[in-house]
C-alpha cells in the first residue's frame, strides 16, 4: 500500500484550520520552519511517524483521522472507559442505559 502524502497533508491542513491554528503556530510548537509545515501540508515531503504523533497531539486529533480520514481509533479507546462507567452505575439504571444505547443505534445506524 502506497502512502498518500498529499492526502495526509490535506487532512493535517484541514484539521489545523478547524482549530484556528496557523502554520506559524504549528511550526513554532514543533520547532520547525513554516516552509516545512507548508511542504507537509502540500505532500511535498514525507512525514515521520514521530512528527505525525507530535502534530496530532498539538492539533488534538488522532493518527487515524489524519491517515484514514476517520476517528475510528478514538472510539475503540472509549470502550474500556465505557465499561468502567457501566460498572459504577446502579444495577437498576442498566435497563435505561441499554434502552438509550439502542435508541442511539437506531438514530445513527452503522455505515455499510
Amino acid at each position: 500500500m502506497a502512502i498518500d502524502y498529499p492526502l495526509i497533508g490535506q487532512r493535517i491542513a484541514a484539521c489545523r484550520r478547524e482549530k484556528h491554528i496557523t502554520q506559524e503556530q504549528l511550526a513554532e510548537h514543533l520547532d520547525v520552519s513554516t516552509a516545512f509545515i507548508s511542504k507537509i501540508e502540500r505532500g511535498r515531503t514525507q512525514i515521520s511517524l514521530e512528527r505525525l504523533v507530535q502534530i496530532c497531539h498539538y492539533l488534538d486529533t488522532t493518527p487515524a483521522r489524519i491517515l484514514e480520514g476517520t476517528d475510528r481509533a478514538s472510539s475503540i479507546y472509549l470502550l474500556p472507559e465505557m465499561s468502567r462507567l457501566l460498572e459504577q452505575c446502579p444495577r437498576e439504571s442498566l435497563p435505561l442505559i441499554k434502552s438509550m444505547i439502542e435508541d442511539v443505534i437506531r438514530l445513527y445506524p452503522k455505515a455499510p
